[in-house]
């Protein structure tokens, strides 16, 4: 019986296979509703301007449509990338971004589906392991961060981002003064300090961890609502006990309570955490890849 985490960052009552068939079913209209998640592949892949690194091998963990895995291949265009994703639907989706390639000396773009708790791949075998956004989605992380170490190489990089605990605070609030039981509909993000401390659990060295809080404003609580939904993250998919916000009565509960500002529009707070380490040197528990690296 695998053993469980009892890491405090670890959320509670997400379905994993719910979570990958809401994934499943928003990829053909993801992007339209994923300005947040490009602008945090976008701040991610800046934390790679201050670091001295030249990978032959890189992994893309929660690839979605392919936003970091796009940057990545432009930063490092003579490495060999793996992405993958837990939903299918993004996998086609990010493997036509990417392209294969034409030639027999050209890097390797190779994009397969898989849990990122059980990579499907060789330890050791990444110079850069990358996330964006995917950590949250999970009912372990922290299982998600002992893999990245593993399959990460010597003097390799681990780097990745997740949502905090700020996430959709006034939401979680709004749904408080409804009914207290209705601030469970909206997931518990963990906080930097937690994550950091899991961070530095790992064989890892130079841990680093900050964060961002962004703001986006909605014409309603309609649009928000459609929003998250739109992006793979309902309620109902990730607090499945809970149900979702879909619900006629509870969306003018919602109209009615959620605070709007001058112009009468609302705002919503996603609060990112960015963490990133290297590899150190030391024994490691080596766990049964079955990718050696990239074969196509």
């Amino acid at each position: 019986m695998r053993e469980t985490s009892p890491d405090p960052i670890a959320p509670d009552h997400i379905d994993s296979r719910q979570v990958a068939r809401a994934f499943d079913q928003a990829a053909g209209g993801y992007e339209q509703f994923a300005a947040l998640q490009q602008e945090v592949a976008d701040r991610l892949d800046a934390h790679l301007n201050f670091t001295k690194i030249t990978p032959h091998r890189m992994l893309d963990i929660g690839c979605g449509t392919g936003f970091l895995s796009g940057r990545l291949r432009q930063r490092f265009p003579k490495a060999d990338l793996l992405a993958l994703d837990v939903a299918p639907a993004m996998c086609a989706l990010c493997q036509r971004s990417l392209g294969k390639r034409r030639l027999p000396w050209q890097p390797r773009r190779m994009v397969v589906a898989g849990d990122a708790r059980y990579l499907p791949m060789a330890s050791g075998s990444c110079d850069l392991v990358a996330s964006s956004l995917t950590m949250q989605w999970l009912p372990d992380p922290v299982a998600m961060l002992r893999e990245m170490r593993r399959v990460l190489a010597p003097d390799g990089l681990l780097l990745f981002s997740t949502f905090g605990r700020r996430t959709l605070d006034m939401l979680r609030r709004t749904l408080a003064s409804i009914a207290p039981e209705h601030a469970g509909r909206v997931l518990p993000f963990s906080d930097v300090m937690r994550l950091g401390d899991a961070l530095q659990r790992q064989a890892v060295q130079l841990p680093v961890t900050d964060s961002d809080l962004m703001t986006l404003t909605y014409p309603d609580i309609t649009a928000l609502v459609r929003e998250l939904k739109g992006m793979g993250a309902s309620a109902s998919a990730i607090r499945h006990r809970q149900g979702g916000l879909g619900g006629r009565k509870l969306l003018r509960q919602l109209a009615e309570a959620y605070p709007i500002d001058s112009d009468g529009r609302i705002h919503a707070t996603f609060e990112v955490l960015y963490g990133q380490a290297w590899h150190k040197p030391a024994e490691y528990q080596h766990g049964a890849g079955v990718i050696p690296i990239l074969e196509e």
